[in-house]
C-alpha cells in the first residue's frame, strides 16, 4: 500500500531516532519501514541499555523507540535517565502485552507503549510522526506553564514582600487573598480573612460608603479609587488606612475582582487628631496639612497592568487559585490494566478505503461476550445498523466497551440490552442501552473522562479506560459520545461520527 507523504512538520528536518532493540529482524524492518517514507531520517542503533545509555552520552536524539525486554534488562530503566526539561519522547515496544508493563511504562514517562505487530512495524511512520506532534503539544504546554508559574511567582513576591497591605477582593466582598502587611495591620492570619467580608473588618461608620465605592468600581462607574477609611482589626481596636483600589476586567468588561493597596495611616491620624485637640484655632491649617498628604501613594495600576499583559484574555475566575491548578495538573495516574494498551493504540490505525460492516463487528463482539451473556442470562437485541469507514478494530473497540458495560452494571436482573444506530448523511450514530440502575444526573458528564469510575463502579471490576477509549475514538473521527437516561430506568449510550469517504 502506498505510503502517504511525510506531515508538515517533519517536511524537510532530519529526525534523529535511537532505536534499542536486541532483534535483527525487527531492527531491519522499522528500518524498511522508515525508509519508504520521503522521511529524512538519522537512525541510531543500539543493542543493550548499556549501549544505549552510551550512545546517550553523545547525542540526544528527537525520539527514542525501545524494546521493553533487552539482554541487560528493561526498557523502562531507561526513562529514569531522560527525564527533566532535556527529556525527549520515548516509545516502548514489546512482543507481548503486559497490563502491568503498559502501567509502569506510562507511569515512568514513556509517550506510548505498543504492542510488536506487523501492522505496528509498517506503520512506524505514522507512529514516529504521531509521537513527535504529541511531544511538541507537550512542549509547548510545559513552556507555557513555566512562563504562567515565572509570572505567578513574580506577582507572588511583589505581594508577599510589599510594605503596604495588599488585599485581593471578590464582586461580593468575599476576601480572596491578603498579603502579610494586611494581615499584621488588622491583626488576622490569611485563613481567617478568608472567612471575611471586607465589610466585616470596616469600622461600621465607614462601611455605607466602602460599599458605595466598592459598587461603582464593580459597576465599571469607576476605574479606580483612593479614599481613607477604618478599619476594625481582630482585637476591637481602630486603625486607619489610606486605600487605593482598582478592578481587574475581562474581556467582556465585567469585573473578576478588586485589588486594594492600602496604607496605614494611624499614628498619622493620632497626630492629626493630637493637633486638633492642641490648638482648636490652627484646625485649618492642620486640615490643609492632612490634605497635603494625603496624595495617592504608589497606584495599583501598575500591578494590575502587570496581571492584565501576562495573562490578557486568558484570565477566568479561576487565575486566582492557578497556581494551584497548575500543581495539580498530570497527577492523575492510577492503576491500569488492558485497556491501557487499546486507547494507546488509539488514533494509529487509518480510516480504510471501504466501509466496515457494523453488523458483523458486533457480531464478533457478541460471540467474545458469550460466556458473560450467558452467565448474566440476558440478550442483546440488534437493529440493522449503518456502516461507516473506520478501522474495524476501532469499531469493535467501541461496542465491546459499551456492550460490556451494559453486562457489567445492568445486565444482572436478565434484562435485555439494544444495539441500534441511524445515518444521517455523512453522521453515524450507534447506541447501546441498557435497563439498570442507571447513572446519577450529577455523574453523566463524568463518565467519559479517563479514570473515572463513578458511585455505580466502585464495586464492579474495571479501569475507568473504556469510556474514555470510546470517546477519544468518537472524537478521532470528528464526533463526540454521550450518555442518556432510558426511559423507564438505565443508560443509554450514544456515540456520533462521521463517515468521510474522503478522510
Amino acid at each position: 500500500m502506498a505510503m502517504s507523504s511525510p506531515d508538515t512538520m517533519l517536511a524537510g528536518k532530519t529526525v534523529r531516532i535511537l532505536l534499542v532493540e536486541d532483534s535483527l529482524l525487527h531492527v531491519e524492518l522499522i528500518r524498511e519501514a522508515l525508509a519508504v517514507r520521503d522521511l529524512q531520517i538519522k537512525l541510531s542503533v543500539a543493542r543493550s541499555l548499556a549501549e544505549a545509555r552510551d550512545k546517550l552520552a553523545e547525542l540526544r536524539p528527537d525520539l527514542a523507540i525501545v524494546d521493553l525486554l533487552l539482554p541487560d534488562g528493561s526498557g523502562i530503566e531507561l526513562l529514569s535517565a531522560v527525564r527533566g526539561e532535556t527529556a525527549f519522547p520515548i516509545v516502548i515496544l514489546t512482543s507481548q502485552g503486559d497490563e502491568k508493563e503498559a502501567v509502569e511504562a506510562m507511569k515512568s514517562g514513556a509517550l506510548d507503549y505498543l504492542l510488536k505487530s506487523p501492522a505496528t512495524l509498517a506503520d512506524m511512520p505514522h507512529i514516529v510522526e504521531r509521537a513527535l506532534r504529541e511531544w511538541d503539544h507537550i512542549v509547548e504546554r510545559r513552556r507555557a506553564e513555566k512562563t504562567l508559574r515565572e509570572s505567578e511567582e513574580r506577582f507572588r513576591s511583589v505581594f508577599t514582600i510589599a510594605a503596604a497591605g495588599m488585599v485581593i477582593i471578590s464582586p461580593t466582598g468575599e476576601i480572596l487573598q491578603a498579603n502579610p502587611a494586611f494581615c499584621s495591620l488588622l491583626g488576622y492570619s490569611e485563613a481567617e480573612l478568608a472567612h471575611l467580608t471586607i465589610e466585616d473588618v470596616t469600622h461600621p461608620e465607614d462601611q455605607d460608603r466602602t460599599s458605595l465605592h466598592y459598587g461603582e468600581i464593580f459597576a465599571g462607574k469607576r476605574q479606580h479609587l483612593h479614599y481613607e477609611k477604618r478599619y476594625v482589626r481582630k482585637d476591637g481596636q481602630t486603625v486607619w488606612g489610606h486605600a487605593s483600589v482598582a478592578c481587574v476586567i475581562k474581556a467582556d468588561r465585567q469585573a473578576l475582582y478588586c485589588i486594594g493597596l492600602v496604607q496605614d495611616i494611624t499614628d498619622r491620624k493620632r497626630v492629626e487628631e493630637e493637633l486638633r485637640e492642641a490648638n482648636r484655632d490652627l484646625d485649618a491649617f492642620v486640615y490643609t496639612v492632612s490634605h497635603d498628604l494625603r496624595s495617592p501613594l504608589t497606584p495599583i495600576i501598575g500591578y494590575t497592568e502587570f496581571l492584565r499583559e501576562q495573562y490578557g484574555e486568558r484570565l477566568d475566575e479561576q487565575a486566582r487559585n492557578i497556581l494551584t491548578e497548575v500543581e495539580r495538573q498530570g497527577h492523575r495516574m492510577l492503576g491500569l490494566l488492558e485497556d491501557l494498551l487499546a486507547l494507546s493504540r488509539v488514533g494509529h490505525l487509518e480510516r480504510p478505503a471501504e466501509p466496515t460492516d457494523s453488523n458483523e463487528v458486533v457480531r464478533e463482539v457478541m460471540a467474545g461476550l458469550y460466556s458473560q451473556l450467558a452467565n448474566a442470562g440476558i440478550t442483546v437485541q440488534t437493529g440493522s445498523l449503518p456502516n461507516l469507514r473506520i478501522p474495524e478494530t476501532l469499531l469493535t473497540q467501541v461496542f465491546d466497551n459499551l456492550i460490556g458495560n451494559a453486562i457489567r452494571y445492568a445486565g444482572k436482573d436478565g434484562k435485555s440490552i439494544e444495539v441500534g444506530g441511524e445515518k444521517k448523511r455523512e453522521r453515524v450514530r450507534f447506541y447501546v442501552r441498557d435497563h439498570g440502575p442507571g447513572i446519577p444526573a450529577e455523574e453523566r458528564s463524568c463518565v467519559f473522562d479517563l479514570f473515572y469510575r463513578g458511585s455505580t463502579g466502585k464495586t464492579i471490576e474495571g479501569t475507568g479506560v473504556g469510556l474514555a477509549t470510546v470517546q477519544k475514538i468518537a472524537r478521532l473521527h470528528g464526533g463526540l459520545a454521550w450518555v442518556e437516561e432510558t426511559p423507564g430506568g438505565g443508560s443509554t449510550f450514544w456515540v456520533e461520527m462521521v463517515d468521510d469517504a474522503s478522510t
